[in-house]
């Protein structure tokens, strides 16, 4: 019984415990206390919405996905989508960003 609820408490913690920030031209994910490598912002070429289901540091189904350098992919779910793309768009006028619409 004790292990069962261990795990679920790793599950909410790393749920509750995502964050994803721009700092010093770089895109910064962090799932817990799982750090990813950092995503050079100039890198970035374009934000999609995306219905994977493939694991990913997003804590919900609601995702975009950013595709960056050659074959890079990271999926995540930041709370206000728009805003945020609109946050990479302005440090890198090149991203092309397919959430917005026109």
């Amino acid at each position: 019984m004790v292990f069962p609820l261990i795990l679920f408490g790793f599950i909410l913690y790393l749920f509750f415990d995502t964050v994803y920030t721009i700092h010093n031209g770089q895109l910064k994910i962090r799932f817990g206390f799982f750090s990813f490598k950092p995503i050079e912002i100039h890198e970035i070429k374009e934000i999609s919405k995306t219905s994977s289901i493939l694991s990913s540091p997003a804590p919900s189904f609601d995702r975009i996905e950013i595709k960056h350098g050659k074959f890079g992919s990271v999926v995540i779910s930041p709370k206000n989508k728009l805003s945020f793309s609109k946050d990479l768009v302005h440090l890198n006028p090149e991203i092309k960003n397919n959430l917005i619409a026109g």
